[in-house]
């Protein structure tokens, strides 16, 4: 039933389930989802599994329509938990905390819940010990039972958890996640470029050989500034700085700490680079093509997946520092006598076409949702 504006009158209630909302991939998509459908008439409410405030809630709160559930990780827990779920008599709940999801979703079963998504985002760190391993064989077998949707954020995440033959699971499917297409005015390069990483200072952004890479470009080459832009940690941004001192203290190298607007600093770097060692679906990348700006990317399977659907990303094989910085520096002298306006239309272009252009992703999850788009809905 729908009112004659355009929204729905019976307002389905959906439970996303994270563990803190900081900014990072899943929860800046989810967001920009909800932002992007608010008129689905959707009401969402989020649990918070570590208990505590991130730097995202207040983003969330203005848009979800719903509440946050702070319930901590502990002995009580469950209990918390499905006194939620009588309370709140939700429609759908959707879980973004990998392999444990299992649980929640088995519970949310138990509690009558129609739709329950487990939503995988990582290929995992490929170093798992045989306990986490034997763990997630029966989490994987509860998932396969009490989820009735289970969405990967890539082919390589899908494969990574199910394997080869990940296609013949009836419940699970790739669902891209969405981003917007973001305009970017420059016409021409300045004679300093601009090359930047983007992505919270964690083992798998290899941050430490990425200093390395950086260090060794600034040696050779006077007419480029470098940043590194992410949430700050308490071990590797130390070091980071330690070894980048007389690069930072000179301007030649900028370390920073989060950025609420990534689209606006994307605007202003000519090259990105990412050195991760392991990825669900490399947002950042997908960030950097919607803007026109060519990537260096290394060769992991999520990258190397990206950039066989768009234009504008090279794969680096490997973790050698000498290709790298023989590939960038290349890459700084293609860029320095390119034709700007030419570079970003080819590869925006490239974008609108690809399955990360959030008009088609975002249909895919509302169908999930069993809610329709907000363009059927104002016709009826």
């Amino acid at each position: 039933m729908h009112s004659s504006n355009g929204r729905v009158d019976h307002q389905k209630k959906v439970l996303h389930i994270f563990g803190i909302l900081n900014r990072g991939g899943a929860e800046n998509r989810t967001l920009e989802f909800m932002n992007r459908n608010k008129e689905t008439g959707v009401v969402y409410d989020m649990l918070v599994l570590s208990g505590a405030r991130g730097v995202l809630d207040s983003e969330f709160e203005e848009v979800i329509g719903g509440q946050i559930h702070y319930i901590k990780l502990d002995g009580s827990f469950f209990f918390k938990f499905m006194g939620l779920l009588r309370a709140r008599k939700y429609d759908v709940v959707h879980s973004h905390v990998l392999m444990v999801s299992s649980l929640f979703l088995m519970i949310a079963w138990f509690m009558g819940v129609p739709i329950r998504i487990a939503h995988l985002r990582s290929t995992g760190s490929g170093s798992v010990p045989f306990s986490r391993r034997l763990r997630d064989f029966f989490l994987k077998r509860i998932m396969l039972i009490f989820a009735t949707h289970i969405i990967a954020v890539s082919e390589s995440v899908a494969q990574a958890i199910w394997g080869r033959n990940w296609t013949r699971r009836n419940k699970l499917r790739v669902i891209y996640n969405g981003f917007v297409l973001n305009p970017n005015p420059a016409v021409a390069y300045n004679r300093i470029i601009k090359i930047g990483h983007i992505g919270r200072f964690h083992e798998s952004k290899n941050h430490v050989f990425l200093a390395e890479v950086l260090q060794a470009i600034c040696d050779s080459n006077d007419n480029v500034v470098c940043s590194m832009t992410g949430r700050l940690d308490n071990s590797i941004y130390p070091s980071v700085v330690q070894k980048l001192k007389k690069y930072i203290d000179t301007g030649k190298i900028i370390v920073q700490g989060d950025n609420a607007n990534v689209y606006d600093m994307m605007r202003n770097l000519d090259i990105m680079i990412t050195t991760s060692r392991w990825e669900g679906l490399p947002g950042i990348i997908i960030e950097a093509v919607s803007s026109g700006v060519p990537v260096m990317a290394s060769g992991i399977e999520p990258n190397k997946e990206v950039a066989r659907k768009v234009k504008g990303v090279r794969i680096v094989e490997g973790w050698d520092k000498a290709e790298w910085t023989a590939r960038l520096t290349d890459m700084i002298a293609e860029v320095s006598s390119g034709d700007k306006r030419r570079t970003i239309d080819e590869i925006q272009e490239s974008f609108l076409a690809s399955p990360f252009y959030y008009d088609n992703t975002d249909q895919q999850l509302l169908s999930v949702y069993q809610v329709k788009p907000v363009e059927l809905l104002v016709t009826q």
